[in-house]
């Protein structure tokens, strides 16, 4: 009986594993662009005594329960007034950040983000995202367009006024008659965005799971060369909430609760059976 234990034992971890999960959900409220992580429950191996025959059922003696995944909602956010150097996504894609700022290769140490939180280095030299990481994109010409397919770090290029533009276009002194558009932000996404794994910052880094990305463009372009999909609109002066919805949290907890006291219950049921157990076998 003392394999009852380690059932329990397994489930209490479970359990644990998804409080944590809620409890970041709670702590990540107000953080810009995340999102909001659920987790699911499966049953563990269940011990087969027998297999059944042509005229009986076969014999189970139940099983454990063991946190079995977690997803992530991808669901748009709400958008919120920013600053001239936040934007944010509505639709579908990720801002391209580079977790070196010393070199970037696309296939390497590439991250994606939807928190579009971004300001100037202390150097005054590369747009970064709020853990630091150099922002990527692509270079313009003073029409607009872009004059590269390679993805560069983005750059204020001396101009000690930027601001980000609806479409993503970082352009140099704004208010002038005649900005100077400089680099426009690049976007991307993955055929399973559930394969993703979060990172510091806010960030994803890709998995075999999620595979490889679609192709890098920018706001409003197809996602791919014969896609019907397109990436989203970039805002300028705006920020994507974080789509955690504090009511369906609190559910999460209550639930949590309910899985706790019931798993403590049984515990002290078996431990209770044991106790008595023991007891006539002594006497």
């Amino acid at each position: 009986m003392l394999d009852l234990y380690i059932s329990n034992k397994n489930a209490i971890v479970g359990l644990e594993s998804a409080l944590r999960i809620a409890i970041s959900n709670a702590n990540n409220f107000n953080t810009t662009g995340f999102k909001y992580i659920f987790s699911t429950f499966t049953t563990m191996y269940s011990e087969s005594i027998s297999s059944g025959t042509d005229i009986t059922n076969p014999l189970e003696t139940g099983s454990g329960m063991t946190l079995g995944s977690t997803s992530t909602d991808f669901s748009q956010g709400s958008i919120t007034i920013g600053t001239d150097l936040n934007v944010a996504i509505m639709g579908e894609g990720f801002f391209v950040v580079s977790s070196s700022n010393s070199e970037f290769n696309s296939q390497s140490n590439a991250l994606y983000t939807r928190a579009g939180n971004f300001q100037v280095d202390s150097s005054n030299t590369y747009i970064i995202d709020s853990f630091g990481r150099q922002v990527m994109g692509f270079p313009v010409d003073t029409q607009g367009n872009i004059t590269s397919t390679q993805l560069e770090p983005i750059q204020t290029k001396g101009f000690a006024n930027i601001k980000f533009e609806n479409g993503g276009t970082l352009v140099g002194n704004p208010e002038s008659d005649s900005p100077t558009p400089l680099y426009k932000l690049a976007l991307t996404t993955f055929q399973n965005k559930e394969g993703l794994v979060q990172t510091t910052g806010g960030a994803y880094k890709k998995t075999i799971s999620s595979g490889e990305t679609f192709s890098i463009k920018t706001a409003g372009e197809p996602m791919g060369d014969n896609s019907n999909h397109t990436y989203g609109d970039i805002l300028g002066n705006s920020l994507e909430s974080s789509n955690v919805d504090i009511a369906k949290v609190a559910l999460d907890m209550n639930l949590l609760n309910r899985g706790f006291s019931a798993v403590q219950a049984v515990i002290d049921d078996v431990t209770k059976i044991l106790n008595e157990i023991i007891k006539k076998l002594s006497g």
